[in-house]
């Protein structure tokens, strides 16, 4: 009996040492690594004519008989969009090919419980000039050069401008 309870006040004494070894608390922030960045150069983009993934940041569709291209632009922006604590992505996606337009488009590459996966992309506008993309506070923020209403589209965008985007309810919108 006297075993027994040496054994007992042992194992008390040994938890009451080692308890936050032990157990596991469910408000701790996830560590993020300071070398990792997500990469969303093989995600998949949802347009509104349906989804395109990438692969090597680009992709080409032949859409009646037009040769569609999607591409990653370089100008990127990590921070948490989601909420969850974990490294996201803002991106910029251009597309051209069908016709005389380069359209340029935001979007997010987000964490999951699983993974990353690509949001829907929302146009930003026809022949512009991407500045800059920024998060902060979960608001992503695009900056770029656009033109005015009355000039053509073969007219160097000069124009500032600027959209904000958030992500809600498993959805990138603008704010």
């Amino acid at each position: 009996m006297k075993k027994i309870l040496i054994l007992i006040v042992i194992a008390a004494l040994a938890f009451y040492i080692f308890k936050d070894d032990l157990l596991v608390t469910s408000n701790t922030t996830p560590k993020v690594d300071s070398n990792f960045t997500p990469d969303p150069s093989s995600a998949t983009f949802i347009f509104d004519d349906g989804p395109v993934t990438l692969r090597d940041g680009s992709s080409e569709t032949i859409e009646s008989g037009f040769v569609e291209e999607t591409t990653l632009l370089e100008e990127l922006s990590y921070g948490d969009i989601n909420g969850d604590d974990e490294l996201d992505t803002a991106v910029l996606l251009v597309r051209s090919g069908g016709a005389s337009g380069v359209f340029v488009y935001a979007a997010a590459y987000v964490s999951g419980p699983v993974g990353y996966r690509g949001t829907n992309a929302i146009f930003l506008g026809d022949r512009i000039s991407p500045q800059s993309v920024s998060t902060s506070n979960r608001i992503v923020t695009v900056h770029y050069l656009d033109r005015r209403e009355d000039e053509p589209f073969a007219a160097e965008p000069t124009v500032p401008a600027s959209k904000q985007f958030i992500y809600r309810n498993g959805q990138f919108e603008e704010r």
